[in-house]
């Protein structure tokens, strides 16, 4: 792995902003430059940073076709019209689904929820699904986290005289589709200032809209302290982390919101999921990304995603035992992902020209559909480029992409078209289906054009080293302000520091996996735990090293101390 420092000579805005952000002293150079690297280079920025407030939020009627939409909500609710909320069977589209649902009933608007099942009706809105809203009633149907794509299924919804509104979060096509209104950020000639939502995002938005919309029609609110962003925050949250969208702007603000709601008062089928947990967790970021979220998405993988819909909505007397069912299939999809990855690793191996390639693409008819876009994220790990896996669906073939930091997998499948029946996604994650035929073609072309495109540096995993540091710099008060960058993700990662020529003065191993250490540097000495890092330790056989390393406050006890949580160690 190939460590690449982000620190910035210190200048006069490190230097100004170290002084604005004082307490009782000056906020530490480090942390300050890292804020800089950030674009954090005005008080002003750092403090709306350091304190995300609601009052952040943007003005939801910034989004075009919102006005539309909410008039057109509205009037469903005068004319106690059935609206069908039609959602994706991923963490994104189940708990926009489940938000959704929620709203519709706090205004007592009639509404049925609709999933399309993964391996009959596949990715998006379906023409099933359309058909179901005309059997049910329903005069409007609202999707979410999937449409921007389906022109030929909203001319079919129009021609049976059902209105549509798209909430989507992907990358429009060239041409639109034909809907009443259509809620998505990225579309041309919308000025909404948050560009990164996630689709559980534009949901409440329009939640938000609609509620406004409402209180200028005289409608009263559900109840006197109303607001669908404090009680939903928590449901957009965890599409938020599980759709890995930068924690920026907007989307910090509710991260922080919403992880402050799971710890003190989570939504009902949010805490049966969080009640699974064997140990205790601080419910961060990556607590959602690696136990509630698999759980969520098992349903969709293996079974239907209403399950998962079922639990969010936390209204089921069976709620725990629902919940237990998305924990036992969790299981089960992780013993296909294993067995899943040998078998793809075992082609790879098999292939005497995979050396000259620049992608991963691959096929087996009888890989299950629910967990080949996992164990692309696998490969990546062992073999660092794009990857595509295919599966066998009917007489198509299915596909799930991943893409390797920086490297534009869209643009690259867009490039690929005329090979696809049909694809959707966005930079580092897709979906597509394909005739069987294509598939060579199109393995060959997507590696030219990748190899065209990717480059040096994208063709190996890089650590990022934001600051390096003297272990007599690093005391609780550091730690606790790294802490208050929280919520980590995508374009705020939780920082990593590098210091060099570290004594190891003990060593021993956890489990023969992890590694516990003792470090000195300059005559000061820190614990640190190595995760999965055993073998490469003992390989280096080095009593003085370079590390890089996360900052961690350990309690035990009841008694603190700072630990170092590394990701890379280098002999010197």
């Amino acid at each position: 792995m190939k460590w690449l420092s982000t620190e910035i000579p210190v200048n006069s805005t490190i230097l100004d902003l170290s002084q604005a952000l004082a307490t009782d002293q000056i906020l530490p150079i480090p942390i300050a430059n890292i804020l800089v690297q950030r674009g954090m280079d005005s008080y002003e920025k750092a403090k709306h940073f350091f304190v995300p407030k609601k009052e952040h939020l943007h003005d939801p009627f910034l989004m075009k076709g919102m006005d539309i939409a909410t008039q057109r909500i509205l009037q469903a609710k005068l004319n106690n019209e059935t609206i069908l909320v039609y959602g994706d069977y991923d963490v994104d589209g189940t708990t926009s689904v489940a938000l959704m649902s929620l709203f519709l009933q706090d205004w007592e608007i009639p509404f049925e929820s609709y999933i399309p099942d993964r391996y009959t009706e596949g990715y998006g809105v379906s023409f099933k699904g359309i058909q179901h809203a005309k059997d049910i009633g329903a005069k409007l149907i609202i999707s979410l986290d999937c449409g921007i794509k389906a022109n030929d299924k909203v001319l079919f919804a129009n021609k049976l005289g059902l209105d549509f509104i798209i909430c989507d979060h992907h990358t429009p096509g060239a041409e639109l589709p034909d809907a009443i209104a259509i809620l998505d950020p990225l579309q041309s000639e919308c000025s909404y200032p948050c560009k990164e939502l996630s689709g559980c995002g534009v949901g409440l938005k329009l939640a938000s809209g609609v509620t406004q919309t409402f209180v200028a029609a005289g409608l009263p609110l559900p109840a006197p302290d109303y607001d669908p962003v404090e009680k939903y925050c928590d449901l957009v949250t965890l599409s938020i982390a599980c759709d890995i969208v930068p924690i920026v702007d907007e989307n910090r603000v509710i991260a922080a919101m919403g992880l402050q709601k799971l710890r003190t008062n989570p939504s009902l089928g949010i805490k049966a999921i969080m009640n699974l947990s064997k140990i205790e967790r601080k419910w961060d970021i990556n607590d959602l990304v690696f136990f509630v979220g698999p759980r969520i998405n098992s349903a969709g993988r293996l079974k239907n995603a209403k399950d998962a819909v079922e639990v969010l909505l936390g209204k089921s007397e069976l709620l725990s035992d629902l919940a237990n069912d998305l924990h036992d299939a969790n299981d089960e999809r992780r013993n296909l992902d294993t067995e899943i990855t040998i078998e793809a690793l075992k082609i790879i191996e098999n292939d005497s020209t995979y050396a000259q390639k620049s992608t991963t693409v691959l096929c087996n008819p009888a890989w299950h559909k629910g967990v080949i876009g996992i164990v692309a994220s696998r490969l990546i790990e062992k073999h660092y480029r794009p990857t595509v896996l295919f599966t066998a669906t009917e007489d198509k073939l299915v596909g799930s992409a991943r893409s390797v930091m920086g490297f534009d997998l869209y643009s690259a499948l867009e490039q690929c078209s005329e090979h696809l029946v049909q694809f959707g996604g966005h930079k580092y994650a897709a979906g597509m289906t394909m005739m069987p035929e294509n598939f060579p073609q199109f393995q060959a072309d997507f590696d030219r054009i990748v190899a065209e495109k990717i480059q040096p540096e994208q063709k190996s995993p890089i650590l990022s080293i934001d600051h390096e540091l003297k272990f007599s710099e690093i005391n609780e008060k550091f730690v606790r302000i790294v802490q208050k960058m929280e919520p980590f993700g995508p374009e705020n990662l939780e920082p990593v520091f590098m210091t060099k020529n570290v004594k190891i003065l003990d060593a021993a191993t956890l489990k023969d996996t992890h590694i516990r250490l003792v470090l000195q540097h300059n005559n000061v000495s820190i614990g640190a735990v190595g995760f999965n890092m055993a073998q490469k330790f003992w390989d280096l056989q080095e009593s003085v090293v370079h590390i890089a390393y996360h900052l961690n406050v350990n309690t035990w006890n009841g008694k603190n101390t700072i630990q170092l949580i590394l990701k890379d160690i280098k002999a010197i």
